[in-house]
């Protein structure tokens, strides 16, 4: 595949991201920016509520999920909108772990759409990781967003060691998921 299929394949970003809730992929060298696009997605009223979703980081110790949910409430997020899984080790744990938590507050038959939060490299899987154990009638929306840690973007990740490691990464990664049976293509 060529660099521009790759970044076609990969990077998802949708325009409209109205949602009945906001996925938040645990993360934890990106934790302020998976946050920061949360709350602004909140405070537009694009999403009414927020489910931050991430166990235990093996490197820094910290409950991604409660941490995540503490920073949201610091910058304005009121604790009813806020839903929080904090056991999942990556991203089909954040998917499967989440949906329980979903249905217990929300009921996923009340669920018409999610808006996926994520690092911007990671938007393609975290869809398809959604849409294979989501219910069909759900529709998935990327908000996408880079950070300091990941400082690349769908226009340039071919040009830094770390944007092409992370991203052939991803591409490897869904090879692989998918015939394990994980994902389901968009």
């Amino acid at each position: 595949m060529t660099n521009e299929e790759i970044t076609k394949y990969i990077f998802l970003d949708d325009k409209n991201l109205e949602s009945d809730i906001a996925f938040v992929f645990g993360t934890g060298k990106a934790l302020r920016s998976s946050v920061g696009k949360a709350v602004l997605l909140y405070r537009a009223k694009t999403v009414p509520k927020i489910v931050f979703s991430g166990g235990v980081n093996r490197q820094t110790t910290v409950v991604e999920g409660d941490a995540m949910a503490e920073e949201a409430m610091k910058l304005g997020v009121a604790r009813k909108d806020i839903l929080v899984e904090n056991r999942s080790a990556n991203t089909l744990e954040n998917v499967l772990f989440s949906i329980d938590v979903i249905d217990k507050e929300m009921g996923l038959q009340n669920i018409k759409s999610i808006t996926a939060v994520m690092k911007n490299y990671h938007a393609r899987r975290a869809l398809m990781t959604l849409k294979k154990h989501l219910p069909q009638h759900i529709r998935l929306r990327a908000a996408p967003y880079s950070s300091d840690s990941y400082p690349f973007t769908r226009e340039d990740w071919h040009q830094s060691e770390l944007g092409r490691k992370k991203v052939l990464e991803e591409m490897e990664k869904i090879k692989t998921y998918l015939a394990k049976g994980d994902l389901a293509e968009l």
